[in-house]
């Protein structure tokens, strides 16, 4: 029986379901990835997106040569990729990870599942996180999550993978043993304001690293590091990329992080005033709590696939926004005259890496202070995210846009964070060097006075907001709003 392991976001041999149940289940196995046009030039797409895909798969079929596989990378969309190599291996099932992506993954998977019913072939998925498909209720999403995540041991790479003998393969004119370069697959990706010796390198190897630097020197800092836009690119678990992609799992993540706790637990038992132990433990418990909260949000987006379209709450549909194109530019490039927003577009742009409170701030001032539609905001701004996943980003959209319904309306004031967060400029004035040579009050001062060279406000922010506040609440006050908000809760 001949399977293909078909990798989507689980660039991995460690802790890999899939590959591990292929391994048991069938006596030939070949990984494919298929490099799909469809997908990697989708409107949430990006080349950094691209970039890492590619460098992780090149790290994966090192390791599987390593272990005398070949990986197969094929140039083609879903189905027709499986249509063309069915002709070459007749092989009888598909092993895959459960994905919860965009649109065009979604509808790519139907397509898939057409094919394989019509072909005889057996598709069998595997869930790699605590999102639930089918989920009939969330009251038992915690079981789920345990038995995932928490009550087995993750499985350890494969010693050997069996392939059947790979004759030399082309397809659409391309090697199906050659990775192909970012340059030579998608050049009109390509974006120059990206900083690539910035952008982090996403593959297992990297990934491994990352957590051990994480848990052992970094992490001390990450209870209110992450909060800086300067401190969290070192305090921060700078783990997103590699669990967006797939190069390293949730469990194994959750294995070393009880591990860890493990040990700074008996350290306090020995002594409870270690202060330095107390530190690290509160640390990795709020990490712990940010790693549940992303399956609470991807949730969102597998049980409701239609949110990237509408309003999870669509009661708040109606809701009027300035339908600007040049603002949305503004603000998608840091142009919009106001100093933190804009050095963190900026960053975004070269970076690809943006911490929480920051992203939370400039979704906010886009749809508050400057009444871009949550909707447009969408595919822009994904395609920055080195670390892009789909559920927690149309999620987050929408809550931070206050458009949900259940929350409390969060007003990020630019101004109060610039003081909290960034007080001496020193982030400001790395990512906008207009604004260098001016002092940090000055900075702080942006809207009441002019900065020579630096682009004056768009808008009247404080009137914007109280607007967008206003129309908001009428919304959730109205009958309708309540009654809105007690079914999506």
């Amino acid at each position: 029986m001949l399977a293909l392991w078909w990798i989507k976001r689980d660039f991995r041999l460690d802790d890999n379901v899939a590959l591990h149940a292929v391994l048991n289940e069938c006596r030939l196995v070949i990984p494919v990835f298929f490099v799909e046009p469809d997908v990697y030039l989708a409107p949430d797409a990006s080349a950094s997106h691209l970039h890492a895909q590619l460098t992780a798969l090149t790290d994966l079929q090192n390791s599987l040569r390593a272990l005398g596989a070949e990986l197969l990378v094929v140039h083609e969309n879903l189905p027709q990729g499986f249509d063309l190599l069915q002709q070459h291996f007749h092989f009888t099932h598909i092993f895959s990870h459960e994905e919860t992506g965009a649109a065009v993954t979604f509808k790519r998977d139907v397509a898939v599942k057409k094919w394989c019913d019509a072909e005889s072939v057996i598709w069998r998925e595997f869930p790699q996180s605590g999102v639930v498909r089918r989920l009939c209720s969330r009251d038992n999403r915690q079981q789920f999550i345990a038995e995932r995540l928490f009550d087995s041991e993750p499985l350890p790479k494969p010693a050997v993978i069996p392939q059947p003998v790979l004759p030399p393969l082309v397809i659409n004119k391309r090697d199906c043993y050659k990775i192909p370069h970012l340059q030579e697959l998608a050049p009109q990706l390509l974006d120059g304001r990206i900083q690539w010796a910035s952008v982090q390198m996403v593959n297992e190897r990297r990934a491994q690293r990352t957590l051990d630097s994480f848990l052992h020197e970094r992490g001390l800092g990450y209870r209110g590091g992450i909060s800086s836009p300067n401190k969290a690119f070192f305090y921060g678990s700078r783990l997103s990329p590699h669990i967006a992609w797939g190069t390293i799992s949730l469990r194994r993540i959750f294995s070393r992080l009880h591990e860890r706790l493990s040990e700074l637990d008996d350290l306090l038992e020995s002594d409870p005033d270690d202060k330095l132990a107390q530190r690290w433990h509160k640390s990795l418990e709020g990490f712990t709590a940010r790693l549940f909260w992303r399956d609470h949000f991807v949730q969102r987006l597998e049980s409701a696939s239609w949110m990237e379209f509408r309003a999870l709450n669509p009661v708040y549909e109606p809701l009027e926004y300035t339908q600007d194109a040049s603002t949305l530019e503004a603000w998608i490039n840091g142009q919009t005259g106001f100093p933190l927003i804009d050095a963190c577009m900026r960053c975004l742009q070269a970076t690809g890496f943006l911490n929480f409170r920051m992203r939370a701030m400039v979704v906010n001032f886009a749809c508050f202070g400057l009444h871009i539609h949550w909707r447009d905001l969408q595919y822009p701004l994904a395609k920055l995210f080195t670390d892009y996943e789909p559920g927690i980003h149309f999620s987050q959209l929408q809550m931070q846009a206050a458009i949900v319904g259940i929350n409390t309306i969060r007003v990020y004031s630019p101004l109060k964070q610039l003081m909290d967060q960034d007080p001496q400029c020193q982030f400001i004035k790395r990512w906008v060097p207009e604004l260098r040579n001016f002092s940090a009050e000055q900075i702080a001062c942006h809207e009441t006075i002019t900065l020579p060279g630096y682009t004056l406000a768009l808008v009247n922010a404080e009137r914007n907001i109280r607007v967008m506040k206003e129309r908001i609440t009428v919304i959730r006050k109205s009958d309708a709003g309540k009654v809105s908000a007690r079914h999506v809760l």
